[in-house]
């Protein structure tokens, strides 16, 4: 390992970190093909009645995310991360073939599965990639940098396979396009990206009393049930960063599974509901380049709960309004508030995690988040039944903003030049 690599900051690092911005595009662009075609793929061509039955897929992909990001999160520490980074592009080869030549809905949800494991460990190793480069001083902007530009490419995929859907139909073409991206992201992760460990031990032994021998000791003593304990319930700040990150996947299951049915349901053309889902990407992803680099400046507690405040009173206002132009003024507040919240949630945790177990740690509050998907897929298969789909707008909205409020009390202020606390794992 290359001493000139472990310097830390992002100018030192600006080639290879650029790359890591790359390949988030890529991943990103990768989970984004579904977000408009799949659940009008399940309503439209296979004619899945069934709500459960069509949310199955978005279950599948968050359990299988969830649990894998605690395992990648844990590899990563130990073998390193471009090992687990490949890893999670030839995961998704089974993904694509499945989508491409194996046309029935169980096949959908095997996929999903594949998509799961590939997201655990392709997007959880740029993010822990891109914090490891930039050190303490500049963790906001690259956790901002990496969250816009991931949504970039998720918002990229989610307008332009309703395009070609809506030109080429739903069943192919659409996942021709993602098998482009696939090879792209397996090609540059193989090629280019190169392993960083090293800037974490610059980091440990800039960052803590303790040297990284002793750090290590620690961490094999405690191991991950400590860690999973500490980051899940024994630590405030990491527990509530954990249920809101639950909370912002459960929106984002509903912006990606229900929407597109609650807008078809309405007579929403396919183009249309590709641009509504769009724009709350895009504006996720662009306004992610400000408030990562905002926490850096006034701390990581403000950005998230105004953040959550915009995304519990947005979602709550979508489901009031009717009108393409309404609906897409209120996927753009909505997408604002996740841009807030969002990655200073990761920012936050990473400043709370001591460096050689960073990876750990970032696994289990991404566990909890992620795990978002599959508790939102359920819930709001749940709700849906039981009161209708305008009804679900309005329970998500005040779950969001009864989220918040246990942010506002239990979260303490994380910046490591503003606040220096006690993490919890001393």
């Amino acid at each position: 390992m290359d001493a000139q690599y472990n310097s830390l900051g992002l100018m030192p690092n600006l080639r290879q970190f650029l790359w890591l911005v790359m390949m988030t595009i890529l991943v990103g662009m990768t989970v984004g093909l579904e977000r408009t075609i799949i659940p009008l793929l399940g309503k439209n061509v296979y004619h899945i009645t069934s709500i459960t039955v069509i949310f199955a897929f978005i279950i599948a992909f968050g359990v299988t995310k969830a649990a894998l990001n605690l395992v990648a999160g844990q590899l990563s520490d130990r073998f390193g991360r471009r090992p687990v980074l490949i890893s999670g592009w030839v995961l998704a080869i089974p993904m694509i073939l499945l989508l491409l030549f194996v046309h029935t809905w169980t096949s959908v949800i095997i996929a999903n599965i594949f998509l799961g494991a590939n997201q655990a460990f392709a997007w959880t190793m740029t993010v822990t990639q891109q914090l490891d480069l930039a050190g303490p001083k500049q963790r906001g902007l690259a956790m901002g940098i990496n969250e816009a530009t991931g949504y970039i490419g998720v918002a990229i995929s989610t307008t332009l396979t309703g395009m070609i859907a809506a030109h080429d139909g739903l069943v192919q073409a659409p996942f021709v396009y993602g098998a482009i991206v696939l090879l792209a992201g397996l090609g540059i992760s193989i090629g280019i990206i190169r392993e960083n460990r090293g800037h974490v031990i610059q980091e440990a032994s800039i960052s803590s009393s303790l040297n990284l021998q002793q750090q290590q000791k620690s961490v094999e003593k405690s191991g991950v049930w400590h860690i999973l304990w500490t980051t899940t319930i024994a630590n405030p700040t990491l527990s509530a960063c954990s249920q809101a990150g639950m909370v912002n996947k459960l929106v984002d299951t509903l912006v990606w599974a229900m929407l597109p049915l609650y807008l078809a349901q309405l007579h929403v053309s396919i183009v249309d509901i590709g641009l509504i889902g769009g724009t709350y990407t895009v504006v996720w992803g662009f306004a992610q380049f400000g408030t990562g680099i905002l926490s850096d400046y006034i701390g990581r507690k403000p950005p998230i709960v105004i953040g959550m405040a915009f995304l519990g009173l947005g979602i709550l206002i979508f489901g009031w309004v009717d009108g393409l132009i309404e609906w897409l003024i209120t996927a753009a507040s909505m997408g604002l508030g996740m841009a807030l919240l969002y990655p200073n949630l990761n920012s936050a945790v990473a400043d709370v995690a001591p460096p050689a177990i960073r990876g750990g740690v970032l696994g289990v509050y991404r566990l909890w988040r992620d795990g978002g998907y599959a508790i939102g897929g359920l819930l709001l298969s749940m709700t849906i039944h039981s009161m209708g789909m305008q009804s679900s707008l309005f329970v998500i909205g005040l779950i969001v903003l009864a989220s918040m409020m246990i942010v506002l009390l239990r979260m303490k202020e994380t910046h490591p030049h503003r606040f220096m606390k006690k993490n919890g794992f001393e």
